[in-house]
């Protein structure tokens, strides 16, 4: 065969002898096939008669076999291979999209994978989570107030005492 067509297809001549060949074929010998038929079928009789007892015995034997089989059957091997069906659902899904995958790389093209709606989601998920942190801070926080700055210390002309923001014994020190 070449393509869609076989040779004989090609040639009409060839056709035509094929078709003649197994014409001729056919009626030599059916009267062959015929009398073998004739022959052979005592024999088969013979055969099947012999046979049946044996047969019959042998459906007996099986009868009570093939009843504990089927229902084996039917009890613990249904059951498991339904589980086990179950259980390897992941696995299938896996290996059909590896399987895709690998056909698609043996083509030379590529499956395409949108990523910026992953890359958007994770942006708003830290802006809100930055929203909730800062407004959970502030809360929390106690206010504080500012001290004072010291009062400024007067000008060497006036009489007044020095004042100092630290108070300051008689004896001219520091206090500790």
């Amino acid at each position: 065969m070449f393509g869609s067509k076989s040779v004989a297809s090609t040639n009409p001549a060839l056709t035509t002898r094929l078709t003649e060949t197994w014409d001729s074929a056919r009626t030599t010998l059916a009267p062959h096939v015929e009398s073998a038929r004739v022959a052979v079928a005592p024999r088969i009789a013979a055969a099947r008669d012999a046979v049946a007892p044996l047969v019959d015995e042998a459906s007996a034997r099986m009868t009570p076999v093939l009843d504990t089989a089927r229902t084996r059957l039917r009890e613990d091997v249904a059951p498991a291979v339904a589980a086990a069906v179950e259980n390897s659902a992941p696995a299938r899904a896996e290996a059909r999209d590896r399987a895709a995958a690998a056909l698609l790389a043996l083509r030379g093209e590529r499956k395409k994978v949108r990523r910026w709606p992953l890359a958007l989601g994770c942006l708003v998920a830290g802006a809100a989570a930055g929203i909730a942190a800062g407004a959970i801070n502030r809360k929390m926080a106690t206010p504080v107030s500012p001290t004072p700055f010291p009062a400024p210390t007067p000008s060497a002309s006036t009489t007044e005492p020095e004042t100092t923001p630290y108070p300051v014994s008689r004896s001219g020190g520091a206090t500790s």
